[in-house]
């Protein structure tokens, strides 16, 4: 059984002349790092390489933005093996990377979101958002980001929205102010307990069946 968290996020903006700076906030005014800020574009941004790393028993970073086409390369900057893997329906894989040994990149080809495993570290968890006809953008540990300042409304995404880390938020924004506060209520649900029992290799691990 899951407990859910019912979460206020404030974002707050102001104009200016090449763009708008947002503050993501919960419910206790802590600041919400790794949301996603997508903004809808007429095209998507040329592919480039990107990476995701392992850090420490970590991925770094958390959770990474890419354009649909771009190839994502996976390197193990630590001195032990890890098993990388996704049950994601956007991008399913799973890639064995031993300490200083390198494999081919990924291709991500397909727009949605992709959560990334260890199945050797289960603490490791990952995300990788891939996008279309949009411009996406990140929080910062601030809760801060800058997007364009002609932007009529932004969709928002975080790992902690719901269960199985897919539900979006779409706020719009009243673009005749030069400054504006808004209010959001997301509906998080944060799996304690699952969390606890997702020593499994697979969709589990993610809520999904």
């Amino acid at each position: 059984m899951c407990n859910f968290l019912f979460a206020v996020v404030l974002l707050s903006f102001g104009l200016g002349a090449h763009g708008k700076s947002l503050t993501i906030n919960d419910q206790s005014g802590k600041p919400l790092q790794y949301v996603v800020v997508s903004v809808a574009a007429s095209t998507t941004p040329a592919p480039e390489p990107a990476i995701m790393d392992q850090v420490e028993r970590r991925f770094d970073p958390k959770v990474l933005t890419v354009p649909v086409g771009t190839s994502v390369s996976f390197p193990n900057s630590d001195n032990i093996r890890h098993h990388v893997y996704s049950f994601s329906p956007t991008k399913p894989f799973e890639i064995k990377l031993y300490s200083g040994s390198t494999v081919a990149p990924v291709e991500f080809d397909k727009s949605g979101i992709v959560a990334l495993g260890c199945n050797i570290h289960d603490q490791m968890i990952g995300y990788i958002y891939v996008f279309e006809n949009a411009r996406a953008f990140i929080t910062s540990e601030n809760g801060t980001v800058d997007i364009p300042g002609d932007a009529e409304s932004v969709t928002l995404w975080h790992p902690e929205l719901d269960i199985v880390q897919s539900k979006r938020e779409t706020v719009a924004l009243d673009t005749s102010k030069t400054s504006e506060t808004l209010t959001l209520t997301l509906n998080a649900a944060i799996p304690v307990e699952h969390e606890k029992k997702s020593r499994t290799f697979g969709s589990k691990k993610f809520g999904s069946e």
